[in-house]
């Protein structure tokens, strides 16, 4: 009987992983910058669920969420309602920027964002860098 449930436990557990994998694309390293625009919370939990597509199909993807105007809410604690995903994703090297010219222009500080928030001088000038260096390039969100 004790065989018997460990064989179905481990037949169960073989059944998840091989649907795992069937999701994956290719394990190279690929190189993804994403603009973020929207400032609402479905918008956010958007986002979220496109980083995590991207890291399901292609688990070595580097990416990049770039975030501004409206978008800069993602990484505001008082504003993000995804605060925990954003730390749980640059945990696993997601990579989230807030635009230093929206932060100036809506007059919001380093501190007001979460402590993983890379800052970058631009949003368009870190598009285009990481566009001219390789990366790929997606409109986050809708």
């Amino acid at each position: 009987m004790k065989y018997l449930l460990l064989l179905c436990l481990l037949s169960v557990n073989m059944m998840a992983v091989a649907q795992t994998n069937a999701d994956v694309v290719d394990m190279d390293v690929h190189k993804l910058v994403m603009q973020f625009t929207a400032g609402d919370s479905l918008e956010q939990a958007m986002i979220i669920g496109q980083v995590r597509n991207v890291r399901q199909a292609l688990p070595n993807a580097q990416i990049e969420v770039v975030c501004q105007g409206p978008g800069l809410d993602l990484l505001n604690k008082s504003k993000s309602k995804m605060g925990k995903e954003v730390a749980e994703w640059t945990a696993k090297g997601v990579v989230f920027a807030a635009c230093n010219n929206t932060m100036r222009r809506r007059g919001i500080k380093k501190e007001d964002l979460f402590p993983v928030a890379v800052v970058v001088p631009s949003a368009l000038v870190e598009l285009i860098k990481k566009q001219e260096q390789g990366w790929a390039y997606a409109k986050g969100g809708h």
